[in-house]
């Protein structure tokens, strides 16, 4: 039996009972079905547990939801309310971290999720427009559609993992390998670890093929592979990504002394990064990281090594605004 904390559970049913029909809302002469939604809140999450699981549940409920919450520890709490979730709709409060843990779970296929923005940086929802405001959110969750968001496939010789932001290598990588945060909201502990590996400054060796094409060779300071604009604190590395044409942005810096790196970085943090001195990059499908680097997929330290990222076109679908023509 799940570890999951079900605090709104469905009633005990019966063999030989039917099924109660759907809660009906009148709206002047016409009844609305109330769609009923498994409300899944991390409660790791950088924006906290308890507190994000009630201010949630009340914002689908105000939305018009029926709404069964489940308040989870671990992963394998969170596969079993999708897996069990049939055709009830999946929301997730939470932050990046929630939807890298989604697109990570051993389904053979995952379902239509929405997302209720409850993290610090909310990279994902940013990029995606989905409202930080927690009703407009629940309002988008509960009568919004899916829509296909790609993710990237990294593989390492020990590993394979999907990314849904962004891979990095090099100089940011290894300061997050020296981050010993709880979560990733603990600023403090960033700039402690970015300021120690700043000391030590230093460009790696870096190979890097694209769809079997030699990209770049020699010196550099950092490698992005990019899925979605934003990384880490709100960094804008891939301002012209487009989350569903099953491609990558591969980004390369070039930063001979720290005070090269600090101005590419500061660049990045605001997307003016693309068009300056030192810096290849191109879309691909697939890249190849033929030199070890310290490694990061979204914020998961994968250590120094090798790895091949691919474009996974459509592995998840987040409900987000319709695009506009």
């Amino acid at each position: 039996m799940s570890s999951t904390a079900t605090l709104h559970a469905l009633p005990d049913r019966r063999p030989d009972t039917p099924a109660p029909a759907p809660l009906r809302r009148r709206t002047g002469r016409l009844f609305v079905v109330r769609r009923e939604v498994e409300l899944v809140v991390n409660g790791r999450a950088s924006g906290g547990g308890a507190t994000t699981a009630a201010r949630a549940t009340a914002a689908l409920r105000d939305a018009g939801a029926r709404v069964n919450l489940h308040l989870t520890a671990h992963v394998q709490e969170l596969a079993e309310v999708v897996r069990d979730a049939g055709d009830r709709r999946v929301v997730l409060a939470g932050g990046d971290g929630t939807i890298h843990a989604l697109a990570n779970l051993d389904l053979p296929v995952l379902p239509a999720a929405a997302l209720l923005p409850a993290g610090r940086a909310n990279n994902i929802a940013r990029a995606l427009g989905i409202p930080v405001d927690m009703d407009a959110a629940a309002k988008l969750a509960v009568s919004g559609r899916p829509a296909p968001v790609d993710a990237l496939r990294v593989s390492t010789p020990e590993r394979t993992l999907f990314a849904v932001e962004g891979v990095s290598a090099g100089f940011h990588a290894a300061a997050r390998h020296r981050y010993t945060g709880e979560n990733s909201a603990d600023l403090a502990a960033g700039v402690r670890a970015l300021a120690a590996e700043l000391a030590g400054y230093r460009q790696r060796d870096v190979a890097l093929r694209v769809d079997g094409a030699p990209l770049f060779a020699g010196p550099a300071a950092q490698v992005f592979l990019s899925n979605l604009p934003f990384f880490g604190f709100g960094f804008r590395v891939d301002p012209v990504a487009d989350h569903s044409d099953g491609r990558l942005e591969a980004v390369v810096l070039e930063a001979p002394t720290r005070r090269a790196v600090v101005g590419l970085l500061a660049a990045a943090r605001a997307g003016r990064h693309l068009d300056r001195a030192g810096v290849t990059w191109a879309h691909a499908t697939r890249a190849h990281l033929d030199r070890p680097l310290p490694l990061v997929a979204d914020a998961e330290p994968l250590g120094v090594t090798t790895a091949v990222v691919t474009a996974a076109a459509g592995r998840l679908r987040l409900v987000a605004p319709e695009a506009r023509s």
